[in-house]
């Protein structure tokens, strides 16, 4: 279950709060022994590198993402640092180009034999890096850590918001739009989505 806490958790490998908001979105799945626990997390490790099929663990939200590389064509493959991931967070059927956000690959690490995690923030389109605006209601200072990782009696997916402030990097429009966008993630919409794809993610039988 999520709690909610007034201060952010200080998780190895995440970056600290320093300002704006963030939120802690972790769910577990508790195994009956560390065989089954291996088991699992092989599968979820195999969920969590098919980045093109996470909307379809969002059963009552309409969300997809899509895998990219460093020029934005979309890909069938693992994800590596420097690819992008295209995102869709809308309670609507009907998507427009302007509702989908970018967000790229900053840091993977397979290290710990236990735990893998994925680091990403907000960017421009793919090969507009020193120019044109940021494509995400947030700014580039905001980063969101994905986790997973596994014990001797349990499974786990989380994610990491950290220093979410609106993008401020765009035009009048879509800036007022940002804000009001960012302020509905601070006050939970946002947190409600994500916390779908990690229940959805470590739901293994």
């Amino acid at each position: 279950m999520q709690v909610k806490s007034m201060k952010a958790k200080k998780v190895p490998g995440i970056p600290l709060q320093i300002k704006g908001s963030f939120h802690d979105t972790e769910s577990i799945q508790k195994i009956q022994n560390a065989q089954e626990a291996e088991v699992k997390y092989n599968a979820l490790k195999e969920r969590f590198f098919e980045i093109n099929k996470w909307g379809s663990y969002c059963k009552e939200i309409n969300v997809a993402f899509t895998l990219c590389d460093s020029s934005g064509n979309p890909v069938q493959r693992s994800p590596i640092i420097g690819d992008y991931i295209k995102i869709l967070l809308s309670e609507s059927n009907k998507t427009e180009s302007d509702d989908y956000q970018w967000v790229r690959i900053d840091m993977i690490d397979k290290s710990n034999p236990n735990r893998l995690m994925m680091q990403c923030r907000p960017s421009k389109l793919p090969g507009n890096e020193f120019a044109g605006k940021t494509v995400h209601y947030h700014s580039l200072c905001t980063t969101s850590t994905f986790v997973i990782s596994k014990g001797t009696d349990y499974i786990k997916m989380a994610i990491y918001g950290r220093n979410e402030k609106p993008n401020q990097n765009t035009d009048i429009i879509s800036s007022i739009k940002n804000m009001f966008i960012a302020f509905g993630g601070m006050v939970g919409a946002s947190k409600i989505q994500w916390k779908q794809l990690s229940d959805g993610m470590v739901n293994l039988r």
